[in-house]
């Protein structure tokens, strides 16, 4: 599989597949190990803008490698997604990496899990900071890259949710791979995928690490 070259910025809102389209060989789409059956599909049940967006069932591993990965300077990786509580039956994740290859190897740089036992997301390399997860609405996730330093912040509807390096060894490339969405069980649905420039690049960042800061000292104190 070749998908499209990455572009100095990427957006996706699904308004060009059709309704139950299967994301696979398109637009850069296709599912984990270029499996088609565990690809996403496009769909009208749920959308943030327009008519469509992802539907990430039981089973789902959708990919969307990005080719040339992102290497250098600061950027932001931010989409939407929608969850109902009573859909929420399993975990269900939402994944970056840093190395991307079929048939491998794979490197993660991020994992949030939306745990269905706690009602909580939490980043999987960095779980100090669990926060509730937003049902039965539109919640946005960011990731913010600073890939000159090896930095990244993450958010989830509006709040902050880890930060740390962008490798989780010193020895993984330096890069944002991919958008990797999988479910073990949840059914969930994402729209308006973006990358673009940081706004104010590197200091976006540092908000993160006074965030993780603040959020230690109020632990202390308890």
């Amino acid at each position: 599989m070749a998908p499209a070259p990455a572009l100095a910025q990427w957006s996706e809102d699904f308004e060009s597949y059709g309704d139950g389209q299967l994301l696979y060989h398109v637009g850069g789409w296709s599912g984990f190990f270029d499996e088609m059956n565990v690809a996403g599909r496009a769909t009208s049940a749920q959308a943030r803008s327009g008519n469509r967006s992802i539907f990430v069932g039981p089973g789902t591993d959708a990919v969307h490698p990005f080719i040339p990965n992102y290497t250098s300077g600061q950027w932001t990786l931010s989409a939407w997604m929608y969850m109902a509580r009573e859909d929420h039956v399993e975990d269900t994740y939402f994944i970056v990496h840093n190395e991307f290859e079929f048939p491998g190897p794979f490197r993660w740089t991020i994992e949030m899990q939306f745990d269905y036992s706690t009602g909580t997301v939490l980043d999987d390399f960095r779980p100090d900071t669990p926060i509730p997860i937003a049902y039965d609405r539109w919640a946005p996730i960011r990731i913010d890259f600073d890939l000159d330093n090896d930095a990244q912040t993450t958010w989830y509807d509006g709040q902050f949710l880890s930060t740390g390096t962008v490798r989780l060894d010193p020895s993984f490339p330096l890069a944002v791979a991919n958008v990797n969405l999988f479910s073990a069980g949840a059914t969930s649905y994402y729209d308006d995928f973006r990358i673009i420039p940081a706004p104010g690049g590197a200091a976006v960042l540092s908000l993160g690490a006074l965030a993780l800061a603040g959020r230690r000292r109020r632990h202390r104190r308890a």
